[in-house]
């Protein structure tokens, strides 16, 4: 609480009041001109595709979001979905190097320790490529055939009961 009783906001253990020497709780870079949070929700109002893979929704391996590592090529897993922030990079508040840090891979752990608070899925919601998923070993049981008949040109070895 302030000295008038009421709340502070952030609270004075947020993460949002830790952070750079400026007091304002973040790291923040200066965005060129054009690079507002308003200049990126028009951006993903205009109708361009933020996707990169036409707005379908694809499923994504760990080996292909590791392919999708650089600012002019980037995408982020959080919480299972994977997003192409390519054309956000450039609006990333605390600048392009420091959302590389998450660039091809997972980073929902690291997302979640610079600002859990920001709703991610509303702001990414146009760059959504799809679903984090791994692969299994067994691709489809059509592939291996029955594992349990013995191999072709051979006889049954197992005894009979």
């Amino acid at each position: 609480m302030n000295s008038s009783n009421t709340p502070n906001f952030p609270a004075l253990n947020s993460p949002q009041r830790q952070g750079n020497a400026t007091g304002s709780g973040r790291n923040k870079v200066a965005l060129p001109k054009g690079r507002s949070l308003m200049d990126w929700i028009r951006l993903g109002n205009s109708g361009a595709d933020l996707t990169g893979v036409g707005g379908r929704l694809i499923r994504v391996t760990p080996e292909e979001l590791a392919k999708h590592n650089t600012p002019e090529d980037c995408w982020m897993a959080i919480n299972g979905a994977v997003y192409n922030i390519s054309h956000y990079c450039e609006f990333h508040p605390g600048g392009i190097a420091e959302i590389m840090r998450g660039a091809g891979k997972d980073g929902t752990r690291l997302f979640n320790e610079v600002h859990r608070w920001v709703n991610y899925d509303s702001m990414l919601k146009k760059c959504l490529v799809g679903k984090l998923v791994t692969e299994s070993i067994f691709k489809s049981p059509a592939q291996y055939g029955n594992l349990l008949a013995p191999p072709r040109g051979t006889k049954d070895v197992l005894p009979s009961i």
